[in-house]
């Protein structure tokens, strides 16, 4: 016995029914894009720039319909409260970017992961594109990336950089612009559930007024009570993919239900043994796009 597993090493197969789905997700330059006005010459900016990328939400869902919502969206259970659309019961999810709280009340609910280099990234965001400086909680504008980097050190109790996911540092952003003006990023979704013609489908939340995200729950998360702070971080909807309805508002971009990734294979097992990489497009921009019926 000793000696069979010597020879097989690792390479026992569980034949589990859960699957990891890896690809690119696809973005038009609309996603990227935003309308700033500068307040000194009351010009209108087009800013074309991975930071207006909120996070990109991912599910695995029975099927996408097109008779649902004025854009195509996971099907649905029953409705049972005239108040929240039905269920649409998802295998299993993830996204590109999470929110994470970048240390001062004025950026909770506005950052995402995989969006920011580095702290003066951040401040020049925020200070030189979207003229709106980042204060501390003081009214104080910080203009320090040095000041920036100590308050989260001190705030957290970290040591390093990297213990901080807003910033990416030598890993650099997720999305990258293509030859195409479009913007793309390596995805990972783990330990879906797999049903024949299951299908993968997503959107982004583009931020509105303000840069808010509806995806996003101010009023939960860590609570700072640190000095005279007395808020919340901020955190994730615990539900966006049972209910994406609720969510998704004009401007996002989702994907339309032609480009979604039907996975055909008959099994988890047969799904493991194509190991093919996929690619998920989303250019069908809510308010904007009509659907076909």
């Amino acid at each position: 016995m000793l000696a069979i597993l010597l020879t097989t090493g690792c390479a026992f197969d569980e034949h589990l029914p859960q699957v990891d789905i890896a690809g690119t997700v696809v973005l038009p330059k609309a996603a990227a894009t935003r309308i700033v006005t500068n307040p000194n010459t009351g010009v209108d900016e087009e800013i074309v720039d991975v930071r207006n990328i909120g996070p990109v939400v991912l599910g695995a869902f029975p099927s996408i319909q097109d008779n649902l919502y004025d854009y195509p969206h996971p099907e649905m259970g029953p409705v049972l409260d005239p108040e929240i659309p039905g269920n649409t019961y998802p295998y299993g999810g993830g996204t590109v970017g999470r929110f994470d709280f970048a240390c001062f009340e004025h950026l909770a609910c506005k950052v995402s992961t995989g969006r920011f280099e580095d702290y003066q990234d951040v401040l020049d965001w925020w200070g030189d594109t979207l003229h709106d400086p980042v204060v501390d909680e003081f009214g104080n504008e910080v203009a320090s990336a040095d000041y920036f980097q100590q308050y989260c050190y001190d705030l957290f109790e970290v040591t390093a950089d990297y213990e901080l996911a807003f910033i990416s540092g030598e890993s650099g952003v997720d999305f990258v612009q293509n030859s195409d003006g479009d913007f793309e990023a390596d995805f990972q979704i783990y330990q879906i559930d797999y049903h024949k013609d299951m299908e993968v489908w997503g959107w982004v939340d583009t931020p509105g007024s303000n840069f808010s995200f509806a995806t996003c729950n101010p009023e939960n998360g860590q609570r700072n009570e640190e000095y005279v702070n007395d808020y919340y971080y901020g955190t994730a909807w615990t539900d966006i993919l049972n209910f994406p309805g609720l969510s998704i508002e004009n401007g996002d971009f989702v994907t339309d239900s032609d480009d979604t990734i039907v996975l055909s294979h008959e099994d988890a097992d047969a799904f493991r043994a194509a190991d093919e990489t996929y690619t998920l497009r989303m250019d069908f921009q809510v308010g904007v796009d009509e659907v076909t019926q």
